[in-house]
């Protein structure tokens, strides 16, 4: 039965994946915006239905053909593969922390690399549905070392990113901050070498991927760039390559 587990969570993963696309959608809007279902160069109406479902999942808008949200089922397969991976490796409910993380994580990156936001109903979002499980381990397993670890390795990670946002309020952002507290409690409950490789992870990315843009002069060296992708990646490498908890 172990075998199917993957099978099992990838195939969840797809509706999941589907559902981190609309959220996507919904949230890549400016500050001021309402959310909705609309293509944000020709304002045509997207949502509702299962034809407004088609249109999502096809990327684009079906009036002026603009792309809207993630290229077509790279939401949905990515997180299909992810929590494939993951089921591979985590128990209950440690999957279910982890596999939330992943389809809010899929839906925060994409409105960060699409309007350059982390959402704080997305952040709080990936916190919350993160720890609840954990704690529910915790208590079920006596586990309470673990979550302590989980909750402070978030403390942690929070407070190195408000730190560099007080320091460089330019170079990062509040939401970067709030989104550092669902990763740190993620990469905690794998251990402190978890975070500390985690979090390095992601600076290193980031800091590779605006080096090469200067270098190729597609930016200069006091550009913004989404961190988010990058804080993402460096936490899920660690995720996705630990032993696991069992």
């Amino acid at each position: 039965m172990n075998h199917l587990l993957p099978l099992a969570a990838a195939l969840a993963g797809l509706p999941l994946g589907f559902w981190a696309r609309d959220l996507a959608i919904r949230h890549s809007v400016g500050e001021e915006a309402l959310l909705g279902h609309a293509c944000p160069r020709c304002a045509t109406a997207v949502g509702g239905g299962p034809v407004a479902s088609l249109r999502l999942a096809a990327g684009r808008c079906p009036e002026c053909r603009a792309r809207i949200g993630p290229p077509p089922l790279v939401a949905e397969v990515l997180t299909a593969v992810t929590l494939a991976a993951l089921a591979s490796r985590y128990p209950w409910p440690e999957l279910a922390a982890y596999g939330w993380l992943t389809a809010v994580t899929v839906a925060l990156v994409a409105v960060d690399v699409a309007v350059d936001r982390l959402l704080d109903r997305l952040t709080a979002d990936a916190f919350l549905g993160t720890a609840a499980p954990l704690t529910a381990a915790a208590l079920t397993r006596d586990g309470a070392p673990d979550l302590a670890r989980a909750l402070l390795g978030g403390l942690v990670l929070t407070g190195l990113y408000l730190l560099l946002f007080l320091v460089n309020p330019e170079g990062m952002g509040l939401g970067d901050v709030k989104f550092a507290a669902a990763l740190g409690v993620a990469l905690g409950r794998l251990g402190w070498d978890a975070l500390v490789t985690g979090a390095f992870l992601g600076f290193l990315a980031g800091g590779l991927y605006g080096g090469a843009l200067v270098a190729a002069r597609r930016a200069g060296r006091g550009s913004e760039i989404p961190f988010g992708p990058f804080m993402a990646a460096g936490a899920f490498a660690v995720i996705l390559t630990a032993q696991g908890i069992r």
